[in-house]
C-alpha cells in the first residue's frame, strides 16, 4: 500500500458558520504559446492568449483585474467572516506577467485583503519566462512557494506538446528558485500521452527525482476536445488508450513512491500543498479574480467564463454565472475533485461550503449513478465522509476524466 500522509495532522484551518477560510485565486490568461496538451486555455482566442505587455489589451486587463480585486476585497471585508488562508496565481501562465504587472495586481490584493494570515503563497510558472533574477523578485514580492509546468524531460515531446522551454531549462529553473529563496518547490509532470512509451517517461520521472523538490505533481493527459492532441486519439482504440494510460500512471506513481515522496492525493508528491488540501476538501471559499476564474463564496458558485477576455475587461466586477452551490453539476466536480485527496470528501466541510447534506447528495437522479460506480470501486462511507482506497483511487479518477472527457463531440 502507498505510503500516505496524514492530512489530518497538517493544522489546516477549515470554515466554521462563524468564519470562513479564503483563498484568493488570480488567473492569468496569457502565455507564451499555445500548447497541444492544455485543455485549460482552449477557449481562449490564441491572439487573446499571446498578447505582450506593451498591447493595450493586455493593459486593459490588468487594470480590470485589478478593479475586480478591489471590489471582491471590499464585499468581504464588509462581510467580516473570510480569513485569507491562501494566495495562488495560476493561468494560462502567471509567470508571463512581466514585474510592473505582478507588482500593480500584488499591490492590489495587498491593499484589499488581509494578507497577514496567508500560509502558502504560489504562482505557477514556467520555465522559459523565469531566471534567478525574476525568482528573487517574486520571493521579494510575498511567493514563498512556486510551480513549476514541466510536462516532460524529453526534449522532443516538449516540441511535440508545443513548449518553449527544454529540459535543461525545466532543470535550472528548480534550482535557481532554491538560490532565491524558495523552500517549497514544485513541478508538474505528465504521463498518458497518446504515443507515449514507458522508457520516455521513466525518463522523465527520473530527470525529475533528481531535483532538489518539496513537492511533485503528476497528471495524466486528458483527450479533451477542442486541444490538438485529443485529435490524436482513436475513438476506436479507447479501450486500449485507457489500458496505457494506467500502467503509465501506475508505474510513474510507484517509482516516485520509491524515492521517498509520500503521496497524499491522486499523483500528488512531497509536502502537503495547503492549496490542494483546502480545495480538495472545500475547507474554504474561494474567492476567483480574473477572466476564467472561478468562485465559491457563501454558498454560491460564481464564474466568468473562460475565453471571453474582451467581455471581462468590459465587465470585471459581474459574472457570466451565478447559481447555488448545491446544483448537481457543481457538485459532481466538487465530488471528482475532492475523491483526489486520500483523506476524502469531509462530511462537515461540505455542508458548509455547499449548503447540501452528503448523504443526500449521493441520492440524486443526476449523481446516483456515479456514486454507484465509485461503490463499485470500493468507496468509503462513513462519519467522516467519503473517500477512495488509495490503491485505486488514481485509476478510478483517471477512468472518470477519460470517459468524461471521450463522450465530449469534437469542437468542428
Amino acid at each position: 500500500m502507498p505510503a500516505t500522509v496524514d492530512v489530518q495532522r497538517l493544522d489546516l484551518p477549515s470554515s466554521t458558520p462563524e468564519q470562513r477560510a479564503l483563498m484568493i485565486y488570480v488567473h492569468v490568461p496569457f502565455c507564451h504559446s499555445k500548447c497541444t496538451f492544455c485543455d485549460w486555455v482552449q477557449a481562449i482566442p490564441t491572439a487573446d492568449l499571446l498578447r505582450k505587455p506593451e498591447d493595450s489589451v493586455r493593459q486593459n486587463y490588468i487594470r480590470a483585474l485589478c478593479s475586480e480585486i478591489e471590489l471582491r476585497g471590499a464585499e468581504l471585508a464588509a462581510a467580516g467572516s473570510h480569513v485569507p488562508y491562501v494566495v495562488y496565481w495560476g493561468g494560462g501562465t502567471a509567470s508571463s506577467l512581466n514585474e510592473d504587472e505582478s507588482a500593480a495586481i500584488m499591490t492590489a490584493l495587498r491593499e484589499s485583503f488581509d494578507l497577514s494570515t496567508v500560509r502558502e503563497a504560489t504562482i505557477e510558472c514556467s520555465p522559459d519566462t523565469l531566471d534567478e533574477r525574476k525568482l528573487r523578485f517574486y520571493r521579494e514580492l510575498g511567493f514563498n512557494r512556486v510551480s513549476s509546468g514541466v510536462q516532460s524531460f524529453d526534449d522532443t515531446r516538449l516540441r511535440r506538446l508545443g513548449r518553449r522551454h527544454n529540459s535543461g531549462q525545466a532543470e535550472r529553473v528548480v534550482h535557481a528558485a532554491r538560490e532565491a529563496g524558495f523552500d517549497e518547490v514544485s513541478i508538474d509532470i505528465m504521463s498518458g500521452f497518446p504515443d507515449q512509451e514507458l522508457d520516455e517517461l521513466n525518463h522523465t520521472v527520473e530527470r525529475a527525482l533528481a531535483l532538489p523538490l518539496s513537492h511533485l505533481s503528476l497528471y495524466s493527459f486528458r483527450p479533451t476536445p477542442g486541444t490538438f492532441m485529443r485529435r490524436k486519439v482513436d475513438a476506436a482504440e479507447k479501450r486500449e488508450y485507457l489500458k496505457r494510460q494506467k500502467i503509465l500512471f501506475t508505474v510513474a506513481r510507484r517509482r516516485i513512491e520509491e524515492s521517498g515522496l509520500s503521496e497524499y492525493a491522486s499523483g500528488y508528491f512531497g509536502k502537503v500543498s495547503p492549496f490542494a488540501a483546502m480545495y480538495f476538501q472545500l475547507r474554504a471559499d474561494t474567492v476567483g479574480l480574473g477572466s476564467g476564474a472561478i468562485s465559491v463564496v457563501n454558498k454560491r458558485f460564481l464564474s466568468h467564463t473562460k475565453g471571453r477576455l474582451h467581455d471581462y475587461i468590459a465587465r470585471p466586477t459581474g459574472f457570466d454565472i451565478s447559481v447555488d452551490a448545491g446544483q448537481d453539476r457543481v457538485l459532481v466536480s466538487f465530488l471528482q475533485a475532492g475523491l483526489a485527496m486520500f483523506d476524502g470528501i469531509l462530511r462537515t466541510e461540505w455542508q458548509i461550503t455547499t449548503g447540501t447534506e452528503l448523504g443526500e447528495v449521493l441520492t440524486r437522479p443526476a449523481i446516483a449513478p456515479l456514486a454507484d460506480f465509485l461503490r463499485t470501486r470500493g468507496l468509503v462511507e462513513d462519519e467522516r465522509g467519503i473517500r477512495l482506497d488509495p490503491k485505486s483511487a488514481g485509476l478510478t479518477l483517471i477512468e472518470l476524466a477519460f470517459e468524461m472527457a471521450m463522450s465530449q463531440p469534437e469542437l468542428a
